[in-house]
């Protein structure tokens, strides 16, 4: 009786055995075949709500890169129109230098003006720069361009523009910093069609375009200030793109840190648990002949 109930119970142990190497196997096989150690939250809980809070992190730095991809097209957009304003306002200065004495007459001047007059529609246009629909100079608004056209009636260069008075800015940080990603077309540009209407209108009635020197030049300072604000914003947002970039690396590794698996260390496991297993399902059956031959007597 006694050797009848040792057996059992050694039976019992074994079977307690299998399973559990059967299911260490299982697992073991899974993280060969996924190459992941965590597979659920139950294998590690602190690990996966680690992993949860990375995994956010993430999320948050790509919605800060694709905000920062955003801004930089716009601001490389303004700097873009900006370069293109300051080199209408230098034809404009060449020919106001050009004819600031007698040495021309007045078709001369005349012809001048309706060059002038070009600059400025041409101004008018890199003012309403817009990329995907969106004015740069807008605010971002989308719809009808935020400056009025030269030909339309009534146009007055002082009071051309007509759209958004705010600026359009971007979370462009985790602590909610923001990035200035538009500039004001009324305070930007304004001066300068004022002073190239100035121009034109002195050059069309003959007269010396001697005042307007300086209002022109007192324009092209206003482009070159914001055109170097936008170069000084669009290096900010590359160095935080580097810094994003850097972020989701440091990010990737830390993930793989906690749910990656030692390719070799999961074989290599996998491979012993399989021996294990063989060997135990041996003793089985060494087991149970060894009870046949005890029942036999």
């Amino acid at each position: 009786m006694i050797a009848r109930v040792t057996h059992g119970m050694l039976f019992d142990r074994l079977v307690e055995q299998v399973q559990t190497l059967q299911q260490r196997l299982s697992v073991a096989q899974e993280r060969v075949s996924s190459q992941k150690i965590l597979q659920r939250a139950s294998d590690d809980p602190s690990g996966a709500a680690r992993v949860g809070r990375l995994r956010s992190d993430r999320s948050d730095f790509r919605t800060l890169e694709d905000s920062i991809g955003l801004g930089l097209t716009m601001l490389s957009a303004q700097d873009a129109g900006l370069a293109q304003a300051e080199s209408i306002l230098v034809r404009a200065r060449e020919i106001a230098t050009q004819h600031a004495n007698s040495i021309h007459g007045s078709d001369a001047r005349l012809q001048a003006a309706r060059e002038i007059e070009e600059l400025e529609r041409g101004l008018l246009t890199v003012a309403n720069t817009a990329v995907g629909g969106r004015h740069v100079f807008g605010g971002l608004a989308s719809g009808e361009p935020p400056f009025a056209q030269y030909d339309a009636p009534g146009f007055d260069p002082a009071n051309a523009y007509s759209g958004p008075s705010g600026v359009f800015e971007l979370r462009t940080g985790p602590d909610d910093a923001r990035t200035r990603i538009t500039s004001p077309g009324d305070q930007i540009f304004t001066s300068a069609l004022v002073a190239l209407d100035q121009l034109r209108a002195t050059l069309a009635a003959g007269a010396i375009p001697s005042a307007e020197m300086d209002a022109l030049a007192a324009a092209s300072a206003d482009l070159s200030a914001e055109r170097s604000s936008v170069g000084g914003r669009a290096r900010r947002l590359e160095t935080r793109t580097s810094e994003i970039l850097d972020g989701l690396q440091q990010n990737a590794t830390e993930i793989g840190r906690i749910e990656d698996a030692d390719p070799v260390e999961a074989i290599v496991e996998m491979q012993r648990l399989t021996t294990a297993l063989q060997a135990a399902l041996q003793s089985g059956r060494v087991l149970q002949e060894s009870l046949l031959d005890h029942l036999q007597f």
